[in-house]
């Protein structure tokens, strides 16, 4: 008889945590949006207990704020926290793209040109969903294949949110897809031969059209607000 290990099976918060965080990535719970703690308990069929636990874990994470006597919220940004994730954005990111190469090149560039293969399928599709899921991948792949504990865990302090804003500030665009579809080919093509000041010097200006996008997202609606609460 052969012995395989047993995956410990996910507790009941966990797996409340990775639905609410898949809403909070996706846009369906919205920047700044109070998440009604009886709406979790009905929809979910748990109880109270795992559903505060799941809101610890996703707290940790920066997804979402618990306000003591108010509720608990969905992270909300401004333009200044904007600039500090773009710049935090930027010198990891550029670090980690040198260190994937570095340790992982083949696989690395293979990932990325699968990636923008299905980025351009789901920008043809108009299915923004889908585009954010995969362009959180393609920002991910250099943290994936650098090799390199503390660069991961650096990423992750704030992955969760990027992903969040991308979902609130880039769906709503599709031209600004279409734009952030050509960067994306642009700077596969620089790594892919070696221009690595030019590759950062294109990272850059991608990183910071968040900043623009973020103040037309603003303008125009797109952010949700601290009085909504999920609806059923």
């Amino acid at each position: 008889m052969t012995l395989v290990p047993i995956k410990p099976a996910r507790s009941l918060a966990e797996t409340a945590a990775s639905q609410i965080r898949d809403a909070i990535l996706s846009g369906a719970f919205r920047l700044g949006e109070n998440i009604s703690e009886d709406r979790l308990v009905e929809r979910l069929g748990v109880s109270r207990t795992p559903v505060r636990d799941a809101m610890a874990l996703l707290a940790r994470e920066g997804l979402v704020i618990v306000r003591p006597k108010r509720g608990t919220f969905v992270f909300e940004t401004s333009p200044e926290d904007i600039k500090a994730i773009c710049d935090y954005r930027e010198i990891l990111e550029t670090q980690a793209v040198r260190v994937a190469l570095r340790c992982d090149r083949t696989a690395y560039l293979a990932e990325l040109q699968t990636v923008i293969d299905a980025m351009t399928a789901a920008l043809e599709a108009d299915d923004a969903n889908a585009y954010g899921r995969l362009d959180t991948q393609f920002h991910g792949a250099a943290f994936s294949h650098c090799g390199n504990s503390y660069l991961k865990d650096a990423n992750s302090l704030v992955a969760g949110r990027i992903a969040a804003l991308r979902a609130n500030i880039t769906a709503p665009y599709a031209e600004r897809r279409a734009e952030s579809m050509a960067e994306h080919v642009a700077m596969v093509d620089l790594l892919g031969t070696g221009e690595l000041d030019a590759f950062d010097a294109a990272l850059k200006i991608h990183i910071r059209r968040t900043e623009d996008v973020y103040s037309r997202a603003l303008a125009d609606g797109h952010l949700g607000g601290s009085t909504t609460e999920v609806q059923k």
